[in-house]
């Protein structure tokens, strides 16, 4: 076993994930202007605090899925992703026909030490043509629908991002 991944083995999930963040901001790679990260997060947080993040002071921001959606209005339809070196944070629409129609809401936190995966499953299959989001999956469950991209269609460098980072898990 080489030095590195002795490292890597040792290292907390906090550690894990803001090291796959850093090396994804740093890379030359595409990045998907739904997902922000590290001091990029400052340009969203507000959003997230208002619709279901309660960060304490104390928590470095890492990783935040979506600003602003077309066709949401004061929250109604928003779905977010928060990161934090103490907690993962979510707000996805239920996964059902009728998400288009009556977009419900799900959210939840919790500590970023319990964290053993998280995964961005298929699309959503919803009534009607516009793209509601894709299955968020923390450690296993399906949390709802988290939308990365705007009207009809979803974000191809979102995915790429997310799962890219998500492997550090």
């Amino acid at each position: 076993m080489n030095e590195e991944t002795q490292q890597t083995q040792g290292a907390t999930v906090a550690q894990k994930l803001a090291q796959a963040i850093e090396g994804y901001a740093s890379s030359h790679r595409v990045k998907s202007k739904y997902v922000f990260l590290l001091n990029d997060v400052n340009e969203v947080i507000g959003l997230h605090k208002k619709y279901y993040a309660a960060v304490a002071p104390d928590e470095r921001l890492l990783l935040a899925v979506n600003k602003s959606i077309p066709g949401c209005i004061n929250g109604f339809g928003w779905s977010g992703l928060l990161v934090t070196d103490k907690k993962v944070y979510w707000r996805c629409l239920s996964d059902s026909f009728f998400a288009s129609i009556v977009p419900g809401t799900k959210k939840g936190e919790m500590p970023l030490e319990t964290l053993r995966s998280l995964t961005i499953g298929e699309s959503g299959h919803c009534f009607g043509t516009n793209y509601i989001g894709h299955q968020l999956f923390i450690n296993g469950d399906k949390k709802g629908l988290l939308r990365m991209g705007g009207s009809m269609q979803w974000d191809d460098d979102a995915i790429e991002e997310l799962t890219n980072i998500f492997k550090a898990l």
